[in-house]
């Protein structure tokens, strides 16, 4: 059995644990962290077209990236360090879409 534990802020404790003690002996755990792109694509976006396109080196939203990806493993390093089981650590990201709009 596959067991996919959902790594965010504030919730992962409580998952982890609930994985430790409800996983079945044996089980693959996987722990996955998934980051929003939005808010570095905002500061892409805000610096593109507020603050020109001529510096491309001082866009705010590359630093806001790295950030991001380092606070993912952490947190992914805390929830296996807590885990104490054997376990797969992924991270990854996902474009923010909106719904489209009915009437």
């Amino acid at each position: 059995m596959t067991v996919v534990v959902w790594i965010v802020e504030g919730t992962w404790p409580a998952c982890v644990d609930a994985a430790r003690a409800y996983a079945a002996d044996g089980s693959d755990i996987v722990l996955v962290h998934v980051a929003d792109e939005e808010l570095p694509a905002v500061a892409h976006g805000a610096f593109a077209r507020l603050l020109g396109r001529s510096r491309p080196a001082q866009d705010p939203g590359t630093r806001v990236e790295e950030l991001a990806a380092e606070s993912a493993q952490q947190l992914l390093q805390q929830a296996a360090d807590r885990l104490g089981l054997p376990c797969t650590r992924l991270a990854r990201s996902r474009t923010h879409r909106t719904a489209p709009h009915h009437r």
